[in-house]
């Protein structure tokens, strides 16, 4: 799934996760006439029977909240619904979208328009998600559906909490921005300067899917630093922030550095899925450290 790296700023110990709050009712119904056409398997295995696919299957509207995504004129934007009835009408009105026959292969930059995708948490907790670009619908297991959907009607709710986002965050944007092993840039976000506050990143060693990284305070004062990394890549000279393959939730948990003390920690990989070759850098807390894959 996607697409939400959490953070939270206490120190005492717990979990954290987000959920923001949302809309409530609208009285737009989004039923009516629905058009649908492929679904596509890269990895080739059997092909589901056409109808059968249900892209927001397992949705619980009654404990979660719906969130919106919009990526337009290079800008990603997400807001929150909040009523259960409006919830309800989306929802019917996405898993009545019948698919139909495989589409093996799309090139992404021939699409065109804007992105959207829907976002709910399921009956077993996590969140679901669908991203829906010019015609095609992207999962977050790598399928691939064309399907004719009608934003249109969705965007009239009063969705609300209106936030402007990372692209990187964007729900399965990692099925767009990674293709034949490159990254697409026009889906990453440019990496902000980093600040490191203090803490140094003097050593990092990648086994398997593991980094173990050796960190420092560099700093005559007591500092501290958390379970939360990113990962960027860099493209054609430049750092992007690249997207997790699965949601990522960290302990909130402040570690204690005495001033000039040093420690070890590992950071599992896992979650960003297989990357491809070329130069990467974990952040934590400011401080950066290259490594190659």
């Amino acid at each position: 799934m996607r697409k939400i790296i959490s953070k939270v700023s206490v120190l005492p110990v717990c979990m954290a996760l987000a959920l923001s709050a949302g809309a409530f009712l609208s009285g737009n119904s989004v039923t009516g006439e629905r058009t649908a056409y492929a679904i596509s398997r890269p990895d080739n295995s059997r092909m589901e029977e056409a109808g059968t696919v249900q892209l927001l299957k397992d949705a619980s509207v009654e404990t979660s909240a719906m969130c919106f995504w919009e990526y337009s004129n290079n800008k990603a934007e997400n807001c929150w619904l909040f009523d259960k009835n409006g919830e309800q009408e989306i929802v019917g009105y996405i898993n009545g979208i019948k698919l139909g026959d495989a589409v093996q292969d799309v090139d992404i930059d021939k699409l065109k328009g804007d992105m959207y995708s829907l976002e709910i948490g399921s009956k077993e907790g996590a969140f679901i998600s669908f991203t829906w670009y010019d015609g095609y619908v992207f999962l977050n297991n790598g399928s691939i559906y064309k399907a004719d959907i009608d934003f249109g009607r969705i965007k009239n709710y009063q969705w609300q909490e209106k936030d402007e986002m990372s692209i990187s965050s964007f729900p399965n944007i990692r099925c767009i921005a990674l293709k034949d092993g490159k990254w697409n840039t026009k889906f990453l976000t440019k990496s902000r300067k980093n600040q490191p506050h203090g803490l140094k990143i003097t050593s990092v060693q990648l086994k398997g899917t593991k980094l173990e990284v050796k960190l420092k305070n560099k700093t005559k004062k007591e500092t501290y630093f958390g379970e939360y990394f990113s990962i960027q890549a860099k493209v054609d000279g430049k750092w992007y922030d690249i997207p997790a393959k699965e949601d990522m939730v960290f302990n909130d948990i402040a570690y204690i550095m005495k001033a000039g003390g040093k420690t070890k920690k590992t950071y599992d990989l896992t979650p960003y899925g297989e990357l491809p070759s070329g130069k990467y850098r974990i952040v934590i807390e400011g401080a950066t450290a290259e490594f190659t894959i």
